[in-house]
């Protein structure tokens, strides 16, 4: 099993286990410490979708909850599907803020709209697990939420922003390299972020723990196309998963 593929396995069974822990029990995002997920921001760098992410897990592990769900909120801005599935989580199990099953749908919706297996199947268990009162209150508050939080207009801002990052770029595009970046060597910490960031950069470091500018902004970073497609695969795959009858948030303002 690849990086990859193998981060992206323990992302969505983090999710996964998430959803099928009891009441009692402690919801937990992630495993990696605080300090962990703060050496991933060095690779977070020009991808506001990662980074919010990354700091809204600090905020979480250090439970401080109503910033963290600030900052998810603003990840998910930027079209972050592993934030909206936090949100959904921290929703779904009142984790620092209310109880609110509905508002854990739509986020949960939101997160499987590129079609995540993982994602979906949490989506379908939950609406399985709604009240009558509670659905009706998905179809009358979701759509507002896809207008905001929808790939449609959230992916275009984490685009504009990675566009700026890779016109900015260092390195030389003439034969020669006049920058390198410090990175923290080590494997992707599981749930944190989508695109095995940490993997790539392991893989092209320097014996010294440095990579060059080129290989810093490699092509999964700055080609949108391709980085949205590593997100994509970090997510689980694409799929459908039909349990029961469904009411997406996305469709809310239809009869």
């Amino acid at each position: 099993m690849g990086i990859r593929s193998k981060s992206a396995w323990l992302a969505a069974m983090l999710g996964l286990a998430a959803l099928n822990a009891q009441a009692d029990e402690p919801l937990k995002l992630v495993t990696a410490s605080f300090m962990g997920v703060d050496d991933q921001l060095k690779t977070a760098i020009g991808h506001p979708n990662e980074e919010w992410r990354l700091h809204g897990l600090k905020s979480y592990l250090s439970g401080n909850h109503d910033e963290a769900v600030m900052r998810f909120e603003r990840a998910a801005w930027y079209a972050d599907k592993f934030s909206q599935h936090y949100l959904s989580l921290i929703y779904w199990y009142g984790e620092g803020v209310p109880v609110d099953r509905a508002q854990a749908y739509i986020w949960a919706d939101l997160a499987a709209e590129r079609g995540s297996v993982p994602l979906l199947a949490i989506r379908e268990k939950m609406w399985a697990s709604m009240t009558p009162e509670e659905q009706n209150k998905v179809r009358s508050t979701g759509h507002d939420y896809y207008v905001k939080y929808g790939d449609e207009t959230a992916r275009p801002r984490a685009e504009m922003e990675i566009r700026r990052f890779a016109r900015t770029m260092t390195g030389s595009r003439l034969g020669y390299r006049n920058q390198q970046i410090d990175i923290t060597q080590g494997g992707p910490i599981q749930g944190t972020f989508g695109n095995s960031t940490a993997g790539m950069m392991t893989a092209s470091a320097n014996s010294n723990g440095t990579v060059e500018g080129d290989e810093f902004y490699a092509e999964e970073r700055t080609s949108l196309n391709t980085y949205w497609a590593a997100q994509d695969a970090e997510l689980g795959g694409r799929g459908s998963v039909g349990i029961g009858p469904v009411a997406p948030a996305r469709r809310s303002n239809q009869p």
